[in-house]
């Protein structure tokens, strides 16, 4: 199995856009009041962020407690996280009730998470390039047929300790600005997002996906974009 790449100080990037559209303005105007509130955390937050990453490549028969992907042939698996000083900064808010602030640089978490995954990403698919693959887009537990509690066996193969992460009974991450997510690789990288899998066999894309008389399984599309 390959070695766990580490980097800790990952260079984001949180785009103001993406806050207004987490706050759920898209292009609509913004409230004077919010626009000023999301300045002022623009201004402390990147303080309080500790963006960091870990992946690694990994090979069928290496992730066979997976059964959803059970027939990737190889793929990278990476968490990333912005570390939990501003999750706690967040609590801190809504202890002084200043909710208004609490939720903004909430929001200002996710986004960065967001960046921090999308960092990460561009990372791996350079390292993979020069293997002369390609990288599929990123698809994370909890999405489509994923279950949620591959999270056990993600955060051992990646030692999520590694970047303080842990899971609750329930498989959420803590800090909750936390993402992981696989990509897949190869010449033609399977798209976990488009992928029409079998819950018999876990095929993607199986030949019988439009013959049920000759498969026992159901077929369960995923999220399309």
């Amino acid at each position: 199995m390959e070695k766990i790449n580490l980097i800790f100080d990952l260079d984001i990037h949180v785009r103001h856009e993406d806050i207004k559209s987490l706050l759920g303005y898209g292009r609509s105007d913004v409230p004077e009041r919010v626009q000023t509130l999301i300045g002022d955390i623009e201004d402390v937050a990147p303080k309080l962020l500790e963006p960091a990453c870990a992946y690694r490549i990994m090979k069928r028969g290496e992730f066979k407690q997976s059964r959803f992907l059970r027939h990737v042939d190889e793929l990278v698996l990476c968490l990333v996280t912005i570390g939990g000083t501003l999750e706690e900064e967040v609590r801190i808010h809504k202890e002084k009730g200043l909710l208004g602030h609490a939720l903004i640089m909430d929001t200002y978490g996710s986004a960065a998470a967001e960046a921090c995954a999308e960092a990460a990403e561009k990372i791996i698919a350079s390292e993979v390039a020069e293997m002369g693959l390609r990288c599929s887009r990123r698809f994370s537990p909890g999405y489509g047929a994923w279950a949620v509690d591959e999270q056990r066996w993600i955060m051992d193969a990646i030692d999520g300790a590694s970047l303080g992460v842990t899971l609750t009974d329930g498989c959420m991450m803590r800090p909750r600005k936390s993402i992981t997510f696989v990509v897949t690789i190869g010449k033609m990288p399977i798209e976990l997002r488009t992928a029409n899998i079998c819950e018999s066999c876990g095929a993607p894309n199986c030949p019988s996906r439009d013959k049920p008389e000759k498969c026992f399984g159901r077929i369960v599309e995923h999220d399309r974009d």
